[in-house]
């Protein structure tokens, strides 16, 4: 299931959500509905068709936005410092480590962190964030999976399985309400 979030633009307020099931759509409120089906009738769109044609619209005093799912890198957190479990499942798949290079950079960075299961190595962990419009990463991720094997979050897994192991163009538009997005959700 698929959510975008209806905010007051001003206030960085979600007013409702918009969310997708297949074909079926399921709205927060009747407002939110009427808005919605309002909108999708004047451009004679289905609601498969006006859900993804509104990803991104914005009238200047609400914006409709991608609900983001933002990865796990770490198992946990103990006294401050990050781990993985002893189990963590492993795997190596050049899809996966295709489809996490091929994100968009959205907040980059030169800091690099300590590498957690080869403290040797120092600070080697590349932290820049990426996106496919739907979930974010860090390169922490990828850096995790390219040299030790860690299998990324399940549900990352999953999303980019469904995906077919292709990354989706992501545009800067796009790029810039997914931060948006990120720094809302961080600073909630």
């Amino acid at each position: 299931m698929s959510t975008l979030k209806v905010v007051e633009v001003s206030s960085d307020v979600v007013i409702g959500t918009l969310k997708r099931d297949g074909d079926r759509l399921e709205y927060s409120s009747a407002d939110i509905q009427a808005m919605i089906e309002t909108m999708a009738a004047s451009r004679d769109w289905t609601s498969t068709e006006a859900f993804e044609g509104l990803r991104g619209w914005s009238n200047g005093y609400v914006e409709i936005v991608p609900e983001i799912s933002v990865a796990r890198v770490f198992d946990g957190v103990r006294d401050g410092v990050p781990y993985f479990l002893p189990g963590h499942p492993r795997v190596q798949d050049p899809r996966l480590t295709g489809y996490l290079k091929a994100g968009a950079a959205i907040l980059s960075t030169m800091s690099l962190d300590l590498d957690r299961l080869d403290p040797a190595r120092g600070a080697v962990v590349p932290l820049t964030f990426r996106t496919d419009g739907t979930w974010v990463w860090t390169d922490t991720v990828t850096y995790y999976l390219e040299e030790h094997g860690i299998r990324p979050d399940d549900e990352l897994c999953a999303h980019i399985a469904a995906q077919g192991f292709r990354c989706p163009a992501v545009d800067q538009a796009v790029a810039e309400q997914t931060l948006r997005e990120l720094r809302r959700s961080s600073a909630g």
